[in-house]
């Protein structure tokens, strides 16, 4: 009777025996089944350590016939050793093995930098084309895509190589986009990361150290254990990220002491430039950091070209790639930037609409102007895949269209500001009798008499876990004649609430900053249907 094939291991089974050929098919496994460069940097690694034991090939040809992965990093490295006209069977023999980001990145090296630029050797590029048309790196995307960038369409060769990449350029648009590391391959890294430290024959920590730390933490800003040995390095360094990030490390943990929270505080103030680097030239005071780096930022606001310059030159930085939260004009050059990995929100971006409706991972947004394309992009059901929070301005005609879509159906809190005209705020009223068709759990419907100054009046519809309704009413602060006004749309939209049956016996919640005789009203009329002033 034959026996039984072997079993192959676990990756908690491989990681555990030091079996790291087997880890390495495991990670290979889940890139093809969801490429991202978090997992590609680690099978790069893990093909380099592979590498380190491997002799260089003697017979090229035969182990590349083996399509062995451990070997993949080696066979890599002799590849070109043989001149160009060699190397042509060995990237045929290289189209059949399975993707793999290590020949994604390989071939993207050399449209960066040409090894052959001769006439003679275009047949090399010519087998090559077949290997750069199945990039799914997005890492090797972006090379590509810069190197085409820096071409010379008057050099012969470099126009060739433009041709080349013009060619492939919808699938490197598409791998260039990745999508979030899904939750179990992060926890396969974490637990990976861990056993190839615990091989590492431990040595005295250097500045170097630091540094490669550092761009780890940078490259996978979710991963805490990075972080927290980081913070090891850079206490025995002295450096204040050090403390700061073992400080709101713990504080993940537990709540912090009074005098732990004030060395926060004194950290972060005395350690500002520091921690920022070139960014604390272009950023708002009130920054937030999480867990040691920079999370919640806001961009200066100014109309000079000097500010203007540096916001740009921070573009690409690597301490943006922490940032999940960025507000301000004048964002373009920074927000379209790959480093911008960690970002999830974004309030006022120059960026356009339509492009931001595209972009991976985004959860909250807030823009200034009402712009008709959103009725537009509202229909789309693949605009906006992760939003879940929407604060924008609209005018009456097209905001019902707008409520009425498949994005609003999906978000969990939406803001829409209605511009409001003239002496009436009539023409805003019908929108009223839509809330309650709404399933959007936390709508706010706020009626601006004046946008650059805000003043403007709302209504927060609140969704409450029983399925019962909460309206919290709210006015702006400002005095005559906009009191008068906005006291008066506040009146007229609580009339038409009234009107609408699920909120006839909901709780009212009054936020009043209005000094008129309009506004007393309003607190009358609420007090009579049983509402409560905000505390």
């Amino acid at each position: 009777m034959p026996a039984a094939p072997k079993k192959s291991p676990t990756l908690e089974e491989a990681v555990s025996q030091g079996d790291w050929a087997s880890v390495l098919e495991h990670l290979l496994t889940r890139w093809r089944a969801a490429p991202h460069t978090v997992l590609a940097e680690r099978i790069d690694a893990l093909g380099r350590k592979l590498a380190a034991d491997t002799p260089a090939p003697k017979d090229w040809d035969a182990l590349a016939g083996k399509q062995d992965a451990a070997t993949l990093t080696a066979l890599l490295a002799a590849l070109l050793d043989k001149g160009s006209v060699k190397a042509r069977p060995r990237l045929e023999a290289l189209a059949k093995w399975p993707e793999d980001p290590r020949i994604d990145r390989w071939v993207a090296s050399q449209f960066a930098d040409p090894p052959f630029t001769s006439t003679g050797a275009r047949p090399f590029w010519t087998r090559l084309a077949p290997l750069a048309r199945r990039l799914r790196d997005a890492r090797a995307a972006r090379t590509v895509l810069k190197a085409h960038k820096g071409y010379d369409p008057k050099d012969d060769a470099e126009a060739f190589f433009a041709g080349h990449v013009d060619r492939i350029r919808a699938q490197l648009d598409a791998a260039a986009r990745e999508g979030e590391l899904s939750a179990a391959d992060h926890r396969a890294i974490i637990h990976v990361d861990a056993a190839m430290r615990e091989a590492e024959p431990v040595a005295p920590r250097k500045a170097g150290d630091a540094e490669a730390l550092l761009a780890r933490v940078l490259a996978e800003p979710g991963d805490d254990e990075a972080r927290a040995v980081l913070a090891d390095v850079l206490l025995e360094q002295g450096h204040p990220r050090g403390e700061l990030i073992a400080l709101q490390l713990e504080a993940t943990r537990r709540k912090l002491t009074a005098a732990e929270r004030k060395r926060e505080r004194e950290l972060l103030q005395s350690a500002r430039q520091e921690l920022l680097g070139p960014l604390d030239e272009v950023l708002k005071p009130d920054c937030v950091f999480t867990r040691g780096f920079l999370s919640h930022a806001a961009l200066k606001q100014g109309n000079a070209r000097g500010l203007q310059r540096a916001i740009q030159k921070t573009a690409g930085h690597p301490l943006w790639a922490t940032v999940e939260h960025l507000e301000g004009g004048g964002d373009y050059d920074v927000t379209t930037d790959p480093v911008m990995k960690s970002l999830r929100s974004l309030v006022n971006s120059d960026v356009r609409t339509q492009d931001l409706a595209k972009r991976p991972g985004l959860e909250s947004l807030a823009m200034r102007g009402a712009l008709d394309q959103w009725v537009e992009l509202a229909q789309d059901p693949g605009a906006f895949p992760t939003l879940r929070h929407l604060d924008i301005f609209a005018f009456h005609w097209w905001a019902p269209r707008f409520l009425e879509s498949p994005l609003v159906s999906r978000l969990e809190r939406l803001q829409l500001r209605i511009y409001v005209s003239g002496p009436s705020v009539a023409d805003a009223l019908p929108l009223f009798q839509l809330v309650p068709t709404l399933k959007v759990p936390d709508l706010t419907l706020r009626l601006v008499r004046n946008d650059s100054k805000d003043y403007s009046c709302g209504f927060r519809f609140v969704r409450g876990p029983d399925g019962g309704h909460s309206v919290h009413l709210f006015t702006t602060r400002m005095g005559e004649p906009y009191g008068e006004l906005v006291g008066n749309d506040l009146l007229a939209g609580l009339e038409r609430v009234e009107q609408l049956e699920p909120f006839k016996r909901s709780k009212l919640v009054l936020d009043l900053r209005l000094g008129s005789r309009a506004g007393y009203a309003v607190m009358q009329r609420v007090g009579e249907l049983g509402g409560v002033l905000a505390e």
